[in-house]
């Protein structure tokens, strides 16, 4: 049966929750900032007065005063990965006073045999410096933790519509436990692959050097590529002679690294060996290049504002672009191909456009 007085006494009290609400909302984000922990998404709601008499009218619940409904107010932190949650978890634990008594951790009592999201409940109470501020907003709260995955699982069960194991029909629960399971072995391999990307990423940045023909190009080795040795410098040239400042930031890596790839260019030690033939015609090639792109798309060089990492790799792939065009003695058709692959896959008519002002401004240059 509803108990109407709470109901009543939630209304007189609902202005002051949504001020919480948003209050704590804004306080669970500087949290996670300055705890350097990068999350998926952190949102907040003040159970609504439908929601709250239905769970009022549960025969398996009852609730004597307000203050033991504790959520009340509900916090809901995302992570991306699965050991990001107890990184929050210690965040919380540090910034507000948590009720372990009454908080929840679904991971640890989760049956094997069983189907459904897991996640990590902790109810809180407000921080004192806000109690000061507002000695009103003693009331508990619930901070909901669950990864990204956690989080789609939990979506799709709340629209089916099911609640437990006893509503899903006894032939479809093997389906969902095995559903279930292959959620949480992708929760697993993502904090798995976050670590080997990790660990390459700190490899490579301890090789003395990246000339081995067995390393193919990825974004990774391209940053490295441009933090010293040939690359840095004749970024360090061209922008002494754009007369623009050198940017730390890189330039698109994943986009250099396609076109790279797309010259023949998909190994260090075959970038650096073209590097070689190319740094002596750096500054010739760049005035041709930014005459081209004023007439191709309006952008010269006087419109950069700076010369950002790894923008010479960009200019190496067009002259590289331009060398195998020569070669097989089809200038336009091949830059043609080029620029379709690398820019307009779905306009040939463009990318043919680009093209011919491309080998136009580069009509008497011999890459050679």
């Amino acid at each position: 049966m509803i108990n109407h007085e709470l109901l009543e006494a939630y209304l007189g009290r609902q202005a002051t929750f949504e001020a919480l609400g948003q209050a704590l909302h804004a306080r669970l984000k500087d949290v996670l900032a300055s705890g350097g922990v990068e999350v998926h998404a952190v949102s907040h709601r003040v159970k609504d007065l439908k929601s709250l008499a239905h769970k009022l009218g549960r025969p398996d619940k009852t609730y004597q005063r307000l203050e033991d409904i504790t959520d009340l107010i509900g916090l809901r932190v995302i992570t991306y990965f699965d050991d990001s949650v107890d990184h929050v978890d210690g965040l919380i634990k540090a910034n507000f006073r948590v009720d372990s008594s009454r908080s929840e951790d679904k991971r640890r009592r989760h049956d094997p045999h069983s189907f459904g999201y897991v996640s990590l409940h902790s109810i809180c109470h407000p921080p004192a410096d806000l109690l000061e501020a507002h000695p009103e907003w003693d009331w508990p709260f619930e901070i909901q933790i669950r990864t990204i995955l956690q989080h789609a699982w939990a979506e799709i069960e709340h629209d089916l519509g099911y609640k437990s194991a006893e509503s899903i029909p006894i032939p479809l629960r093997r389906r969902f436990s095995r559903l279930a399971g292959l959620l949480e072995l992708a929760d697993s391999e993502f904090v798995e692959l976050q670590r080997a990307l990790k660990d390459y990423t700190r490899k490579v940045a301890q090789q003395a050097t990246l000339a081995p023909d067995a390393l193919e190009l990825d974004t990774v080795l391209l940053q490295s590529l441009t933090e010293k040795g040939p690359v840095a410098e004749l970024d360090l040239k061209l922008a002494q002679w754009s007369r623009k400042p050198l940017s730390p930031t890189p330039f698109y890596p994943a986009y250099v690294t396609r076109m790279l790839r797309q010259v023949n260019l998909g190994n260090p030690s075959g970038i650096l060996a073209r590097l070689e033939e190319f740094g002596p015609r750096l500054h010739a090639f760049a005035e041709r290049y930014f005459r081209f792109t004023t007439e191709a798309w309006g952008f010269g060089i006087e419109k950069l504002h700076s010369v950002q990492r790894g923008y010479s790799l960009l200019l190496l792939a067009h002259w590289q672009a331009l060398h195998q065009a020569e070669q097989e003695a089809h200038r336009l058709e091949n830059m043609k191909g080029f620029y379709q692959q690398i820019d307009h896959p779905h306009d040939e008519a463009e990318a043919r456009r680009i093209a011919r002002l491309f080998v136009n401004c580069f009509a008497d240059w011999s890459p050679r």
